[in-house]
């Protein structure tokens, strides 16, 4: 197949997945924009390196790492809150209109990394274990027991702000 036709068809199969993990992290939808543009870019440039099955995992490193590379960047911003959770899913949304989470929301962007990027991409936007350790680099076992230790560091959060 062509290398152009097998962009465009990695370009619609991952370009959601891409900037709804941006959208969630940055907090600002210009600035997911930015970075899956980036990160396609970064794609398109490697493309002859890529095997068909490695390139979400590897897309989705490039987008978490390009994100975390301008939240160091600019810092947190005192005007910046729980504004919005990834790409358009209704139980998210619903999820997101109230307190409980907002306050869910932001615990989970108080989390330390990887523990953020894994509540995001196992829980949030229900990516597979095996994906989660592809895209992150980490060994399956590694996946597992970093999730138990964030869902459990959430867990303890969230109780202690209960009346």
């Amino acid at each position: 197949m062509n290398m152009d036709k097998q962009f465009q068809q990695w370009t619609i199969a991952h370009q959601e997945q891409s900037w709804s993990m941006a959208r969630f992290l940055l907090k600002d939808e210009a600035e997911a924009e930015d970075v899956v543009q980036d990160a396609f870019i970064r794609l398109w440039q490697h493309r002859d390196t890529l095997s068909e099955a490695r390139v979400k995992p590897w897309l989705l490193r490039v987008t978490r790492n390009l994100c975390l590379d301008r939240l160091r960047l600019e810092r947190p911003r005192a005007d910046s809150g729980p504004d919005e959770l990834a790409g358009g899913e209704e139980p998210l949304a619903s999820m997101q209109r109230s307190r409980e989470g907002q306050v869910l929301q932001a615990a989970v962007m108080g989390l330390d990394e990887p523990y953020r990027s894994l509540v995001i991409m196992r829980d949030v936007q229900q990516h597979s274990y095996e994906d989660v350790a592809a895209t992150l680099e980490l060994s399956l076992p590694q996946v597992k027991t970093y999730l138990h230790r964030a869902r459990k560091t959430l867990r303890e959060q969230l109780t202690e702000l209960r009346p």
